[in-house]
């Protein structure tokens, strides 16, 4: 009987080891999975998702440039990130645009104000420390922003400025440019080839024209659409 007894001790014994390294492999197999999962994340967010560079570049309002990418033209893009009367404010940057930046900090008056499309705008106040009539889309104009781009945009800016904006860099009246310049105590205009391209549609749009009229689209297309100047 001893002896019975004696193995069935065992055998309950063995049942109850076989248990525990059931459940210490389920677990094992658990936290082995959190591991990957974590590592995965963590890749994404501080290897895949990590800018490609950042440039401090100073200055009055503490600028600093996060790099992106660079454009199918070669130029860098990304985000210009700046402090100004105490509050953060994040644009977007590209370098075609930065020998111009330069050029106004340097030959321009401190008090200037530029008439401009409003993606350009933080880089007029934040880098070229100038102020810009608009620096943000408003709430209507969200619309021609890239889904990719509007979760950083934290600004609006009012509607009415975005279509005195439109109407004034698409009239072909001076004198509407010039009370639209005079309304907001804008003296220099800035244009750059990209309102001329992808950017154009939504210009005219904002101007209640139709821009067919004025541009037309030629195949092939690209990723943004090729559009030329009407003659």
């Amino acid at each position: 009987m001893l002896g019975l007894v004696s193995v069935i001790n065992i055998n309950k014994r063995v049942e109850i080891d076989l248990g525990i390294n059931l459940i210490d492999r389920r677990y094992l197999v658990l936290i082995l999975g959190v591991i990957v999962v974590v590592a995965v994340v963590g890749t994404y967010f501080f290897w895949i998702n990590k800018p490609l560079k950042e440039e401090v570049v100073g200055g009055t309002y503490n600028v600093k440039l996060i790099i992106e990418g660079n454009d199918t033209r070669g130029f860098e893009y990304g985000y210009i990130v700046y402090t100004k009367g105490g509050v953060e404010h994040i644009g977007y940057y590209n370098s075609y645009l930065r020998n111009a930046l330069d050029w106004i900090k340097t030959n321009t008056p401190e008090n200037s104000t530029f008439l401009c499309w409003w993606d350009y705008g933080h880089m007029i106040c934040g880098y070229a420390e100038r102020e810009s009539i608009v620096k943000n889309p408003s709430k209507e104009a969200l619309v021609s922003v890239a889904d990719k781009y509007k979760p950083t945009i934290k600004e609006l800016d009012p509607h009415e400025k975005i279509l005195d904006v439109a109407h004034a860099l698409t009239t072909t009246n001076e004198n509407v440019i010039k009370e639209i310049m005079e309304k907001y105590d804008a003296n220099y205009i800035l244009l750059t080839t990209e309102d001329g391209g992808g950017k154009a549609p939504w210009i005219f749009h904002f101007a209640e024209l139709n821009y067919t009229n004025y541009y037309k689209p030629t195949p092939p297309f690209d990723s943004e659409g090729t559009i030329v100047v009407l003659e």
